[in-house]
């Protein structure tokens, strides 16, 4: 979609939804209250990757401005902008043509750039709430929909959200989304998709239990390979010390999708709490379909969270990934540490596909500040999937 075009879209949008604004509440404030939020995250990560000679190294800084308006006591406005800069070290591939010139290094997906991030209006009242414009779009824990947040530019999504809260314990929510800005840009074709999406799921709360039920018809109007239809369910429990979350989806293609093919979606994770340690484990399955030429799709997720801080397996392959993995966690004078051992095989055909070790050390050092020491270590042996190493160092401040 032609970018004058959906800046336009936005803007009338806003325009129109505040215009409303000043004659839908006959409690309309004498002045608007605005307020502005300014953060910093200044980061370095290094890729130490099989196959390429030099490694790559790159220091960024992301700068974000957040004004919000409430108009009155239903409507408000957001208006956000991400600027993402190179401090020093730019020795690294940015990733999907972004930076031609430096094909030689690893790719570290943080290209250079200002965008509007956020530009949305919202009506809300207890039970109720509608934003329409430029927004992010955080469905559970971002396995199918999310703001890929760990990268310095964030997706996030055009289009209208709707919450609504149907009983006491039901909650429902509904998506359309006309277009997609990735975390490569608006400067090259995969850092912007138009769609034709639709995402819906609902929430029913039963005691400390909770069963989600979803169904995101995800139409790429782009890249025909990440349209599909996802129906799924997920529920979540605690027995004393123990949580556990199991979790089922089926998917196929949809619209434009040139493969046709069928895969299913396994989770099953538990978690065992002991004062200031957790320990855990499970395996998360999608599964693949090689005859049909495509495994579980989730092109909408936050990816980094998941199957590895190496980011080895961003795609599914086509016969599919079982992750079998532990994890530990402990937190002591304000430090806060965790640790991860993946297993990656296939679903089909039986290859094994490597292990990993994530670790990350995190500490908020004043009110403002926080600091964070981050690894991954992927190692295998199967020629399509190669060994690396990451680092990361990272500092937030908030004011």
């Amino acid at each position: 979609m032609n970018q004058k075009f959906k800046i336009n879209i936005l803007a009338a949008s806003i325009a129109a939804l505040t215009s409303m604004a000043a004659v839908a509440d006959n409690q309309i404030q004498d002045k608007p209250d605005t307020k502005v939020d300014l953060s910093f995250r200044y980061r370095i990560e290094t890729v130490d990757q099989v196959g390429f000679i030099d490694n790559a190294k790159a220091s960024t800084l992301r700068t974000r401005a957040t004004v919000k308006t409430q108009w009155n006591s239903s409507f408000k406005t957001i208006i956000e902008f991400d600027d993402v800069s190179e401090i020093g070290w730019n020795d690294y591939n940015s990733g999907a043509g972004t930076s031609p010139n430096r094909t030689q290094f690893p790719v570290i997906a943080d290209p250079q750039g200002s965008e509007v991030n956020q530009a949305y209006i919202e009506y809300s009242n207890k039970d109720n709430r509608l934003a329409i414009g430029r927004q992010r779009i955080l469905i559970g824990n971002q396995r199918f929909v999310g703001g890929v947040g760990w990268r310095q530019n964030e997706q996030t999504y055009d289009g209208l959200t709707y919450k609504g809260k149907l009983t006491e314990n039901l909650n429902f929510n509904y998506a359309y989304v006309y277009n997609v800005n990735r975390i490569f840009g608006e400067t090259v074709a995969a850092g912007d998709h138009t769609h034709n999406t639709h995402l819906l799921n609902a929430d029913y709360k039963i005691g400390k239990s909770k069963l989600s039920a979803y169904y995101f018809a995800i139409d790429n109007q782009r890249l025909g390979t990440f349209s599909n239809n996802t129906l799924g369910v997920r529920f979540e429990s605690k027995i004393d010390q123990l949580d556990y979350i199991l979790e089922f989806a089926s998917q196929s293609e949809a619209t434009n999708n040139p493969n046709s093919y069928q895969a299913n979606y396994y989770f099953v994770d538990t978690k065992y709490h002991m004062k200031d340690f957790t320990f855990g484990g499970g395996i998360e399955l999608l599964g693949g379909d090689s005859v049909g030429g495509q495994g579980f799709t989730t092109s909408l997720a936050t990816l980094h969270g998941f199957q590895g801080w190496a980011d080895v397996f961003l795609a599914t392959p086509v016969t599919g990934i079982n992750d079998s993995f532990v994890d530990f966690s402990y937190k002591v004078n304000g430090y806060k540490l965790k640790a991860i051992y993946h297993d990656f095989s296939s679903d089909e055909l039986s290859l094994n596909y490597g292990t990993e070790l994530d670790f990350v050390l995190s500490k908020k050092l004043t009110s403002n500040l926080t600091g964070m020491l981050k690894m991954a270590n992927f190692s295998s042996d199967n020629v399509n999937y190669k060994s690396r190493d990451k680092v990361w160092i990272m500092f937030t401040y908030k004011l």
